[in-house]
């Protein structure tokens, strides 16, 4: 069973569809993250803020 998180459970005033997804934390994160720099500009040091991470392993669930 993987894992799952919307990026509108992110950011819930935000409309964006996307689903990352992943066997592993790190894969979905490594999802995750590709696409919140590719298409909301997110730097590194902005996603791998400790309150940032917290956030995405509160939010992820079960696929």
């Amino acid at each position: 069973m993987g894992l799952k998180l919307a990026c509108k459970d992110l950011d819930p005033a935000g409309a964006c569809p996307y689903v990352a997804k992943g066997e592993t934390i790190d894969e979905l994160k490594a999802d995750l993250f590709a696409h919140a720099k590719a298409v909301h500009n997110y730097t590194d040091e902005q996603l791998n803020d400790p309150k940032m991470l917290a956030e995405v392993k509160r939010l992820v669930k079960e696929d």
